[in-house]
This record gives C-alpha cells, structure tokens and sequence, in this order.
C-alpha cells in the first residue's frame, strides 16, 4: 500500500506529508531554543558578578558563521540541481554542504580544547587571576602513618576502594601495610578484597548481636612500614583540605592523617580581573611574591587611560558624561581587565629599574600554552585561592549555558549531517527510481539545515559580540 501524498502535495495544506512534518518539528525547535536564549538574557540582566564580555574567540565564531552561510547555498543548490536532474552536480553540492558541517565541527572543537585548557583562579579578596597550568595542579601530603578505610554496611556512593582511589597516588614504591591482626599484606585487589570481606563478616556479627536492623559500616585501620607521601590533584579528594591541614579524605572515603607538605599552584597568568575585587589597588595579586608593584603601575596607568577616554567619548561638555561608567559593562572591562603582557612589564620595569620576582620567572616560550607571547608564572598559596576552575560550566553561568547552547546546536550539526550524508550516500536506488522523491526527502533536509543555521546566526552575536 502506497503513502499518499509523499510526493505530490495535499489539496487542503498545498503541502506534501514530509514538509507538513519537518515545520511541525521546527516549531518544536524554536520553543527549545527560544527558552534557551530568553534564559542567557535573564541570568546575565539578573547576574551579581560582572558578566564575562569579550571573552570568546570572535575569529573562530566568525570563520563558523561563513562556513554555515556557505552551506546553506550549497544545500539549496544541490536541491535545486537535483530537480533539474543534474546528478553530478547535486552530489558535489551535497557534499560540500556535508564537509561545512565537518568544518565547523573541527573549529568548534578548537575553540572547546582552548576553553578546557585555560583556567580561572579566583582569590580570596575577589581578584581573578586567568592562565594556564603547565604542570597541573597537585598537592603533596606526606608523613602518612595510618590509613583509615571504611568499609559501607550496605550499598553506599562511598565505600572503600584504596586500589583505585588511595594507591596510585603514593609516592615512591609501595610499601607493604600491617593490618589490625598483625598480618603484613601487599594492599592489592586480592588483599584488599579479603579484608573487604573479613569487614562485612564482623560487621554482620554486631548487627546480629545488637539488634540492629541495618548493618553497620566497619572501619579498617592499615599501618604502612614506612610513611608515606601522596602527589595527587585535589579532584582526587572528598574535599579540598584547608590550609594546614593534617589529614586528608580521598573519593572512596579512606582518610590518611599527616602533614601538607606543597599546596602551591603554579600559574602561567594571562590576565588579572578585578572588577570584583572591593579595593583594587590594594589586591593579592600585587602581593610582591605574586605580580608586584610593577604590574600595579601598569593596571593605574591602563585603569586612568580608560577613564580619560570614556570622559572623552561620552563628555556631556558640563564636566559630566552622558552614561554612567558604572553601568558599563564594556567600561568596566576596559578599567579593571588587562592582559599580562611582558612587553608592558618590561616597559615599566625601565621606568622605575627595579627588580621584580614575577619577572625572574617568565617562563620559556610555549607557543601552545601562552598563543606567543611570554607569561609571568605566579605561585599561589592555596590560603590565597578561594576557587579555581578551566573554563567550563563549573566556572559560572555563562560558560554553563555557553556550553549548553553550542553543544546543543554542534548536536544538532551532527544530526542534519548525517542525515544528509544517508541521502547523498545511501538513497542510490530512490534517485533512479523516485527523484521527486528524493528532492523532497532533501527539501526537508535543508529546512532543517537552514534552520540550524539560523540558530547560530542568533547565537554568534549573542554569546560572541554583545
């Protein structure tokens, strides 16, 4: 039995079955995307911290817009050559439209790696610092004479798993480990799994004895030969300890007591924030064994040049401007955001002749990790940083929906490229039996095309301009 109206249209719609279908579908879009989009105004109308502006790769936004605008074109060319029956030349379109879309996914892919990469340090006065980790992240925790496991009475998101949790992380060779018995054991899956057992046994016993109706968790107490030392990123903990700390709780829930021996970050900074920091001349980061007075001086004299020219720009000609600096956004960017640049440090340095810590430890040229020019590396103690984050949707509101938003979208790319791929591809037999079949089949398929391009043209600007 034969569909009706595939092919030809309806007499009451004018419209065949497919295309009735796909602006069904994209009406459903354009609520999804539209909530989207209303909810970035509000949270960046509604924001208590200074939104991020300026801060995407406007090039590679750009590049992306031209590919997408190019495949729209070509979409509809192969479209339209495949209904004056131009085989030849509906395929090399279609393809091309499939290789924008590979285009664009490559570049967006850049653009995600540089984010995932480059890292957000917030201090505890509200200054933020931006840069990348050439070494990562890691504390050192040492003189560890116990370890404590705690083995869950029942199925738990915590129970002990030092294996894959505790024993990676040791520095040096492994040692062997004394358990409460007096046994000396290799701590490995198969010895660890018995005294998983022996645990859950004796934890059964009180239940049984007490009267409980649950049974309880067991704690395991191992003593190594010697002690240890971890070198692991605090992503590895339960918690990131405080300064000073003497113990330390790992993500399967054991918990080594000792000493903190190295809570440094090593930044290569990039930028210095301080459009939240209360008294910006006063911030940690011109602490001397961080950026210094050095850099300081350059902060006031590019803060006082962005004054002078908003007053200039916006001179009411009474003494007064006509916007207010504080409601700004751009403004307030331009007087309290700068880039670390050793140009300018160099240039201040010849103005005073002093000597400047953070100078001494420019780091060598990293092409990949500093985009070509040279960085001051900053070591901060961890009582100074309050939160630090690549970014990602853990950094803030923006990253989270940008995040949201061009994912979503790169979803849908791979979507309506791979459905154009199965008509260029796999539709061999409908182009020489049905064509107007398959024109149709391709009609809807640039509807839906069109469509997410247009989304970027909205998002472009969005997220990339204002």
């Amino acid at each position: 039995m034969d569909i009706p109206y595939t092919v030809t249209a309806r007499p009451d719609t004018g419209l065949y079955n497919a295309k009735v279908g796909i602006w069904l579908f994209l009406a459903s879009e354009v609520m999804l995307f539209g909530g989207l989009f209303s909810s970035y105004i509000f949270l960046r109308v509604g924001a208590d911290y200074p939104w991020p502006v300026h801060e995407l790769g406007v090039t590679l936004g750009f590049i992306n817009t031209l590919v997408l605008i190019f495949s729209s074109v070509t979409v509809l060319l192969a479209w339209a050559n495949l209904k004056l029956r131009n085989i030849a030349k509906y395929k090399l379109y279609l393809f091309i439209t499939i290789l924008c879309a590979g285009t664009f996914m490559v570049i967006k892919s850049i653009e995600y790696r540089a984010k995932f990469k480059h890292y957000s340090v917030t201090l505890t006065d509200g200054t933020i610092l931006t840069g990348h980790l050439p070494h990562g992240y890691t504390i050192e925790f040492g003189e560890v004479k116990s370890l404590s496991l705690t083995v869950a009475g029942k199925t738990a998101a915590i129970d002990a798993d030092p294996v894959r949790h505790v024993v990676p992380w040791i520095k040096g060779e492994l040692p062997k480990f004394k358990t409460e018995s007096g046994n000396l054991i290799s701590l490995d899956a198969t010895s660890f799994q018995q005294l998983k057992n022996e645990a859950k046994q004796k934890a059964t016993e009180k239940a049984k004895n007490d009267g409980l109706k649950e049974i309880p968790n067991w704690t395991i107490k191992l003593v190594p030969e010697k002690s240890l030392t971890f070198v692991l990123p605090p992503s590895q903990l339960l918690s990131r300890p405080q300064p000073g700390a003497t113990a330390i709780s790992f993500r399967d829930g054991t918990t080594a007591e000792g000493i903190m021996i190295n809570d440094k970050m090593i930044l290569e900074a990039d930028a210095v924030d301080l459009r939240a920091t209360p008294d910006k001349v006063k911030s940690i980061a011109w602490n001397e064994h961080y950026l210094g007075s050095a850099w300081k001086k350059v902060f006031i004299e590019k803060r006082d040049h962005a004054i002078a020219e908003f007053n200039e720009r916006y001179s009411d000609g009474k003494g007064g401007t006509t916007r207010d600096p504080s409601k700004s956004a751009t403004h307030q960017k331009h007087m309290f955001y700068f880039k670390l640049d050793a140009e300018d440090h160099d240039k201040t340095d010849s103005h005073t002749g002093s000597p400047h810590k953070a100078e001494a430890s420019v780091p060598s040229h990293d092409a990949e990790a500093n985009s070509g020019h040279q960085h001051p590396t900053v070591v901060l103690d961890r009582k100074d940083i309050q939160f630090f984050s690549n970014f990602t949707p853990k950094l803030n509101s923006y990253y989270a929906i940008y995040f949201t938003l061009t994912g979503l979208h790169g979803l849908h790319v791979i979507a309506g490229a791979l459905v154009l791929a199965y008509f260029l591809f796999c539709n061999n037999k409908m182009m020489r039996d049905d064509p107007e079949r398959l024109a149709n089949r391709v009609e809807v398929g640039g509807l839906f095309w069109h469509f997410v391009d247009l989304v970027w043209i909205f998002l472009f600007p969005l997220l990339y301009l204002l």
